[in-house]
């Protein structure tokens, strides 16, 4: 999510072993689209309802090992999402929140971005930020390859 000043909406995560911040965003649930599944995913993260879903601008492919049974990564497809900066309201309560590991919720510049010691998914976001806002949505979406142990 962009807003009208170009910040980028990032939901802080807190796992057992790792703390960063990532876009808004999560699973497919059954029989859902891509795009249901992320606007109910910003609605429920973010209390913007009824978000426009632009163009897909990255895949980000993650392999990770032995972070929980029977899961060994997952496959993102990161989708331009303009917005007007708003107030946040997300639809879950701070309880169902912090079930699904979300503990903050921020507004970023790139400035911020660049600046941040704090981790940040999907890696190179400032650039792909960038490239987006100067040039729009690529032809072909780029794929991001991550192995994690």
């Amino acid at each position: 999510m962009i807003d009208p000043s170009d910040r980028v909406l990032m939901v802080k995560l807190a796992w057992p072993g790792w703390t960063g911040w990532v876009l808004p965003g999560g699973g497919i649930e059954e029989g859902e689209s891509t795009h249901e599944a992320l606007r109910r995913e910003i609605d429920e993260e973010t209390g913007v309802r009824d978000a426009f879903i632009g163009p897909p601008v990255l895949r980000r492919r993650q392999e990770i090992q032995g972070m929980m049974e029977g899961w060994d990564g997952q496959d993102e497809l990161v989708f331009l999402v303009p917005c007007r900066s708003a107030e946040l309201a997300p639809a879950m309560t701070e309880e169902e929140l912090r079930a699904e590991h979300v503990v903050d919720h921020h507004w970023w510049t790139l400035d911020e971005l660049r600046a941040t010691s704090e981790i940040v998914r999907p890696e190179g976001l400032v650039a792909l930020v960038e490239r987006t806002l100067e040039f729009g949505a690529p032809d072909e979406v780029p794929v991001l390859q991550v192995k994690t142990n």
